[in-house]
């Protein structure tokens, strides 16, 4: 099935107004140590100000607190960020930001986040391509509320700002080596100083990993991996800085990290009706109920998976920013250039059991990657009563999304255990509301059949009573579904920012945004089983074990 959907001409603008009495806005600064407000010097405005004079509620994390605090990532912001709220669900391939409680709902990589998020001066379209090591950080900057007329269209709940160091003439050495539990290892290196009069380079690489905190229960197998949610990734980046006068400056930042991590199972904490079918497909224990004592015994964390959960996550790109002061006019000129790539694929256990019924091979065709280019153009320029910024974006974005699933070798026999068993009596059939012929281990019945409960240990039919059906199609193990999207868009912009001193305690702040939008979607949704044929073949099937 091919189906084309095409999004044109997608228009919107938004102007804001801020009056600010002493101080701009309520402005939340965090340290380590007692400072001032004026210390605080940030680029949430796209130009550098002092925290006091900004309209807008920030919350900014200085270099030295983010060390203390041993935050790499955006997930370790939680502990230091009143407010911010970063989840994952299937992988950390689908990770939410929420900022005050908004964001985006939803693990869709078609869904463009309100939260959004931008790593030295590059919007990352999706959450998930702006998480990894970060490595060393200048500062990050949480803006609190919507940000549309400088950051764009997704910003409505608000923008993650993170700014990573920068070269340095002055020569500078750093290491960091950490362990802990779970076997976890990791190490950064970085080194600065300037390579002419005129050229600085700063290079930074880091390696960690962890075993996996999850005990998983093969089950039929084939994976062999007991172990889930470990840690493997290694990351690097490399800058120069160019200073040709006391005018300008040029920063070129290239950079790369692989992930290759298994993730993610899930702990069983209640078992379902179906669970003395599992029991009886599966190799060993299929779906136990929880341990004695579950949630009184923390580390108690056994999942059941017997196909693999491997992840790879791949993210590169170049940046280059310009700046060129203009004395005359008290101004200054900035264009930011950027490309990056940003790849995801992983295999996953469907069925979260150890019998081997639904699952996604880690074959390349389930994932996604998002490749974009973005140019950003500003001129911004202050007086005594008047800072004026004005500026364009334009992007091209490439979105790709591959989704499969494989039947396993136990799907035949659990859909007709499903199927069968839930024949009303009245219709007739071997198994009509028997559920086959096995045991009912707890006392109670498994599914709605029409006699009432039965003795613990009472076979719901004797055995050799129901012959074996005829042979009939069935759900051929192997892949079932295979789904390909891919989704072009192009956006333009125009936006303006600019904030009027009418007294020294009294400023209004106006600004301007209008964006155009062109999608493009082609989706193929193909059927790769004879799925018709074997649902009727399963429902024939009276005694599939």
């Amino acid at each position: 099935m091919r189906r084309i959907h095409t999004l044109r001409s997608t228009v919107s603008a938004g102007v804001i107004a801020a009056v600010a009495f002493g101080f701009a806005g309520a402005a939340a600064a965090q340290s380590d140590a007692p400072t001032t407000v004026d210390d605080i010097i940030v680029t949430a405005q796209k130009r550098e100000q002092s925290l006091q004079e900004v309209p807008i509620v920030v919350t900014t994390l200085s270099q030295e607190l983010l060390q203390n605090a041993g935050v790499r990532d955006i997930k370790d912001m939680q502990i230091l960020t009143p407010g911010l709220t970063v989840t994952s669900t299937q992988s950390d391939g689908s990770t939410t930001i929420r900022i005050r409680g908004a964001g985006t709902v939803g693990d869709n990589p078609g869904l463009e986040s309100s939260v959004g998020v931008v790593i030295d001066g590059v919007y990352r379209s999706r959450n998930s391509v702006g998480f990894g090591d970060l490595g060393e950080l200048e500062r990050i900057e949480v803006l609190k509320g919507p940000q549309g007329t400088l950051f764009g269209k997704n910003t409505s709940a608000g923008v993650v700002n993170i700014l990573t160091a920068r070269p340095s003439f002055t020569p500078g050495f750093e290491a960091e080596l950490t362990g802990g539990n779970y076997g976890a290892i990791g190490g950064s290196a970085s080194v600065t100083g300037p390579i002419t009069d005129q050229l600085a380079g700063r290079l930074f690489i880091a390696m960690r990993e962890r075993d996996g905190f999850y005990d998983v229960d093969l089950g039929d197998g084939p994976r062999t991996n007991t172990e889930d949610q470990d840690q493997s990734y290694w990351t690097g980046r490399g800058q120069l800085l160019l200073l040709p006068d006391d005018n300008s400056s040029i920063r070129l930042i290239a950079d790369y990290s692989k992930r290759e991590e298994f993730c993610c199972v899930g702990v069983q904490t209640r078992v379902g009706p179906t669970q003395p079918f599992i029991d009886a497909l599966a190799t060993g224990d299929g779906q136990r109920p929880p341990v004695s004592g579950f949630g009184t015994v923390p580390f108690s964390r056994t999942a059941y998976s017997n196909r693999g959960t491997p992840q790879e996550i791949e993210d590169g790109g170049v940046s280059l920013e310009a700046n060129f002061d203009i004395p005359s006019m008290n101004a200054t000129v900035t264009s930011i250039s950027s490309w990056r790539d940003w790849s995801f694929q992983q295999g996953m256990d469907l069925d979260f059991t150890g019998a081997d019924i639904l699952y996604r091979e880690n074959d390349g065709s389930n994932g996604y990657g998002v490749e974009a280019l973005t140019q950003e153009l500003r001129f911004a320029g202050t007086t005594d009563r008047f800072d004026w910024l004005v500026g364009g974006f334009a992007s091209h974005e490439r979105l790709y999304r591959n989704d499969s699933y494989s039947y396993g070798a136990d799907y035949n026999a659990f859909a007709s255990l499903l199927l069968t068993a839930s024949i009303p009596a009245a219709l007739g059939g071997p198994n009509a509301g028997r559920l086959q012929c096995f045991t009912n281990p707890q006392g109670f019945l498994i599914n709605t059949v029409p006699f009432g409960p039965l003795p613990a240990g009472t076979p719901l039919c004797a055995a050799g009573v129901i012959p074996p059906s005829a042979a009939a199609p069935v759900f051929t193990p192997g892949k079932a579904y295979e789904d390909t999207y891919t989704q072009r868009s192009d956006t333009v912009a125009l936006f303006t920012n600019n904030t009027v001193h009418l007294t020294d305690q009294f400023d209004i702040n106006l600004g301007l945004r209008y964006t155009f939008e062109r999608k493009n979607l082609v989706g193929r949704q193909n059927n790769l089983n004879n799925n018709g044929a074997a649902c009727g073949g399963a429902l024939a099937n009276q005694n599939p074990a």
